[in-house]
């Protein structure tokens, strides 16, 4: 059976149903921003916003107007007051392009897109700043950054355009791309890879923390088709690898479908048993799923809140 494309980059991607819901919903994030621009997160610096953060005692030069006369009634002594300032989280979306991702019905390749526009409108519609990368063979394609509700319309743009060939090692991938500060990372992939299931782990392990050194909340959204879910092949087939064009002959029984989902549960266990121990977050999606559902399961993981 060879992995066609079930359905073209050249549908609606973003239709109105996508949207449906998204407005009511912002991305909760762990991190304490340390630089960047004014925005809606909570920065170590110090600055002027609403949120009292803590007192030190007054130095000449200091605005008069934080001057906390409470406290000085009681001790004598003039402190101001220090407010949390506000910081845009920096969203790094990266989504693997490779050929195995262009698989599916739906196709794994449309709900990837969606997935990272889901993600870009929230952090964009919260004053954040985007960056979306796609990784195949040893390419590395990034977006410039998108800022500001506006830049929106740019990023959609940009993921209709993505093309998905080739094969990708997502760990190589994602050392190649730039982390210039603390941020939040966002990687889409099926996880497929033509290594052993433990190399394979072991590879995303040491993507995992890799992103961690550099200071990055990790979100892995893991995208599957209904079919490698719940496979429905009969009879002798040939199943085509869509990324090394290699041909396996199988004699599809209930006994091998049963193995199949045994191994690939077993898998995805220790994808999220690793991403727990490392302090990221992990959601599946099937690729029929909606973007209701997406944001439900990532309010469920803590990783979406209502708003």
């Amino acid at each position: 059976m060879a992995f066609q494309r079930a359905e073209s980059m050249e549908e609606k991607i973003f239709d109105g149903s996508f949207f449906r819901g998204l407005n009511r919903i912002k991305i909760v994030t762990r991190i304490t921003m340390q630089g960047g621009r004014s925005g809606m997160r909570k920065s170590a610096a110090k600055g002027s916003s609403v949120e009292f953060a803590d007192f030190r005692e007054y130095v000449p030069g200091d605005d008069i107007r934080r001057i906390d006369w409470n406290t000085y009634g009681r001790m004598e002594k003039l402190f101001v007051k220090l407010f949390v300032e506000e910081r845009e989280a920096y969203y790094s979306i990266i989504v693997d392009a490779s050929a195995s991702m262009d698989f599916g019905h739906p196709s794994k390749s449309v709900c990837a897109a969606r997935l990272a526009g889901a993600i870009s409108y929230m952090a964009l519609n919260n004053l954040d700043r985007v960056r979306l990368s796609a990784i195949c063979e040893d390419k590395i394609i990034n977006s410039s950054d998108f800022t500001g509700r506006q830049g929106f319309n740019k990023a959609a743009l940009w993921l209709e355009n993505m093309e998905f060939f080739g094969k990708t090692n997502l760990y190589k991938s994602v050392r190649g791309i730039p982390f210039n500060q603390r941020g939040v990372t966002v990687i889409i992939s099926d996880l497929f890879s033509k290594d052993t299931t433990d190399e394979n782990i072991n590879s995303i392990v040491d993507m995992i923390r890799y992103l961690k050194y550099m200071k990055q909340e990790v979100l892995i959204l893991h995208v599957l088709s209904p079919e490698e879910i719940e496979p429905t092949l009969e009879g002798t087939i040939g199943l085509l690898d869509a990324e090394t064009g290699d041909i396996l002959k199988v004699t599809a029984t209930s006994h091998l479908c049963k193995q199949y989902k045994h191994v690939l549960k077993k898998f995805t266990g220790r994808v999220e048993e690793c991403a727990k121990h490392y302090q990221a977050h992990y959601i599946p999606i099937c690729s029929d799923e909606t973007i209701e559902t997406f944001i439900y399961k990532g309010i469920r993981s803590g990783q979406l809140e209502n708003i």
